[in-house]
């Protein structure tokens, strides 16, 4: 029976919330949420950021960073560098942790990435490329008109 695209989007969502939480299991990331992993990607991605661009790339209030960095630190996934140029500001570092979440999160979308795309031929994998890149614009349109 074939699902519609709702019931997809819950069983892909699902799944990889799935897989995520027993890859967490298996590493030292089980005390660390969704969120705190992708704020760890981010400041691999972004080679340092300060907060405020690590808060507007999250879409996040500086305040919620503010947060969720003490707890990162506290962790000792991430370390703060106070900036040369400017001393009220701050540059997020990963620590030796946090470069090993980084990579692990990586791992998790490539193996959902794989896990999600095994049934298909290379040339339906970059028509699923294509598709979800056009998805993706829709939402960021999406997300402009009521950020606004």
């Amino acid at each position: 029976m074939q699902k519609n695209l709702e019931q997809i989007l819950n069983t892909i969502l699902h799944s990889s919330e799935i897989l995520e939480e027993e890859m967490k299991q298996e590493s030292n990331l089980n005390n660390l949420t969704s969120r705190q992993l992708f704020c760890i990607e981010l400041i691999k991605n972004m080679q340092n950021p300060s907060l405020t661009e690590l808060a507007k790339k999250m879409d996040i209030a500086k305040a919620s960073i503010s947060v969720m960095i003490e707890r990162l630190e506290k962790h000792n996934f991430i370390y703060k560098v106070t900036s040369d140029k400017d001393r009220r500001t701050a540059h997020v570092h990963l620590t030796k942790e946090g470069e090993k979440a980084a990579t692990l999160h990586a791992e998790l979308h490539k193996r959902i990435s794989e896990l999600l795309t095994e049934e298909m031929t290379e040339s339906e994998k970059e028509i699923l490329i294509v598709l979800l890149n056009k998805s993706i614009k829709s939402l960021s349109k999406y997300k402009k008109q009521h950020n606004n």
